[in-house]
């Protein structure tokens, strides 16, 4: 079991990018700062995961939670609109996901 949290973090905000399309220069520094703020966070959710300490469905209750206040911060932080967070952050969780599931 490996997770490169580096690799991650950077293929989590292309995704963003790719799903912001235009709108990415708006949300690129807000999505960079909720990154820098959300990183420990996300690197314990899948350490913990990994070493089998949560269940899938808690797992899945941490990540709807984290969603949120990653989306609640682009929206108070950037002009793009609530719609756009949500499918930037949709992506990068995605991608965070994809990447967890890689690790195993």
């Amino acid at each position: 079991m490996a997770f490169n949290s580096g690799q991650a973090f950077k293929e989590m905000t292309e995704a963003a990018q790719a799903s912001a399309d235009e709108r990415w220069g708006a949300l690129e520094q807000p999505f960079a700062n909720v990154m820098e703020a959300q990183r420990d966070a996300l690197r314990e959710l899948a350490t913990e995961w990994f070493h089998q300490e949560m269940s899938d469905k808690v797992l899945d209750e941490r990540l709807k939670v984290l969603r949120e206040h990653f989306v609640e911060a682009l929206v108070v932080d950037s002009s793009a609109g609530r719609a756009v967070c949500d499918k930037a952050v949709q992506a990068a969780l995605n991608c965070f996901w994809e990447s967890s599931m890689a690790g195993l």
